[in-house]
């Protein structure tokens, strides 16, 4: 039966990036299933990442909405501070520069007074816009998608005051997120934000996930929470290339550095010249300026790096890639995250190096699709050789690209979706 369905989102087009993927595609999908999808969005949001290229993908039957708001200055995001300066992590001791203090001064005005995040001020009039607009157009059910997770306040208390079923999605954890644990100094603070996330699931009609560990743990406050992944919109049909390409797509912070991965690389440039001559590294996306600055890194002479790259062209380079990289966090207890990349690395079917803790959902998904090989972030050895396995089958022509499960594609997902959507 058609559902009128509205999400609030604050990543839409022409927000690029992989946060944006998730719900344009099953917005998309729902609506081709017969549902009335009604997006609520900001105007004049300060998106990291712009991809005008992605408005051309809105199913011309999703009715878009702009709520107009007040959002904060850029200085108070991590995004534009210095992670290894903001979080102590400076490789001299004696120099505190005028950087380290404004970093610090600006991330504890935002702990402080900006909780849950700083789109705190989105809340209000979201309340108001949707609140109004549901009173005319009444919808049978709310999706809010964090983060930033200050839209699942909209959500508490439009299903408070008028009694909407609402669902809340964790498109990244909450209290257990490496930036949340990152950005709070204060114990305090983190307890807060616990208490918030419990009282926001036990309070959803439905809370969904993107990964099997949090499913479980919401399970024991909200026995009605879902593991739904991002999935991928269509395959991206193999290509042949002359190089023994090695990609790494996205943003790639000082937390995620594969450090084991240069050595391995470099490693192999420096005894074999024939992966000399044939490996093509390459980087696409924001990659930390500590990271480029480590020793290990400068061992890769061999390599390009792009800022940015719209989505279309993203596939061109991935369908002529032989290894697609995808790391977690280097973070004890930060586990479980299944970064949206990986879908699209598995749409392509060609082998997925995954650097991650050991028993992490990111190498758990590796194992179920069989679509590659992960490691943790101290192992070496195995790296290198699982890195020349791939070589050699490329040298000897074995195709890299692999069958991968349709149950991933966001048409089959939305079906899931629509049968939560249907229980409420």
């Amino acid at each position: 039966m058609s559902k009128k369905i509205g999400i609030l989102t604050y990543y839409w087009p022409p927000s690029g990036g992989s946060g944006v993927q998730r719900w344009l595609r099953f917005s998309n999908e729902l609506a081709k299933l017969g549902h009335d999808i009604h997006v609520f969005t900001f105007k004049n949001p300060k998106y990291p990442i712009v991809d005008n290229e992605l408005l051309n993908k809105v199913d011309s039957k999703v009715k878009v909405n702009f709520i107009s708001g007040f959002e904060l200055p850029n200085f108070l995001s991590l995004r534009n501070s210095k992670p290894s300066e903001s979080f102590g992590l400076t490789s001299s001791k004696t120099d505190i520069s005028l950087d380290y203090i404004i970093s610090n001064l600006s991330l504890l005005i935002r702990e402080l007074f900006f909780f849950p995040d700083t789109r705190k001020y989105l809340i209000s009039p979201s309340i108001k816009y949707i609140s109004n607009y549901n009173k005319k157009n009444p919808l049978d059910c709310l999706i809010t998608s964090g983060p930033p997770h200050s839209l699942h306040y909209v959500g508490e208390s439009l299903k408070n005051r008028e009694n909407l079923k609402w669902i809340s999605d964790f498109r990244d954890p909450w209290s257990n997120f490496f930036q949340n644990k990152l950005l709070n100094r204060l114990k305090s603070t983190q307890k807060k934000h616990t208490k918030r996330e419990i009282e926001i699931i036990k309070f959803s009609d439905a809370v969904l996930t993107t990964s099997e560990t949090l499913q479980s743990q919401f399970e024991e406050i909200n026995r009605y929470s879902y593991c739904i992944h991002s999935g991928f919109d269509r395959f991206i049909p193999p290509k042949p290339n002359n190089k023994f390409r090695i990609l790494y797509t996205g943003s790639l912070k000082f937390i995620q550095n594969p450090k084991n991965l240069w050595i391995a690389i470099a490693d192999l440039i420096d005894t074999d010249n024939s992966f000399k001559d044939l490996v093509e590294i390459v980087l696409i996306g924001n990659i930390d300026f500590e990271i480029l600055e480590t020793k290990e890194f400068k061992k890769l002479k061999q390599r390009k790096i792009i800022s940015y790259m719209s989505q279309n062209d993203l596939n061109e380079e991935i369908c002529i890639s032989e290894i697609l990289v995808v790391c977690s966090v280097n973070i004890e207890g930060c586990n479980d995250i299944v970064p949206g990349k990986f879908f699209h690395y598995l749409s392509s079917g060609k082998k997925i190096l995954g650097i991650s803790n050991k028993g992490s959902d990111l190498e758990n998904i590796i194992k179920e699709t069989k679509s590659g090989m992960s490691f943790s972030y101290d192992n070496h050895t195995d790296l290198k050789n699982y890195i020349y396995k791939c070589f050699s089958d490329y040298k000897d022509g074995k195709a890299s690209s692999q069958k991968t499960d349709n149950k991933f594609l966001s048409s089959n997902i939305a079906i899931k979706i629509d049968k939560i959507v249907s229980k409420l």
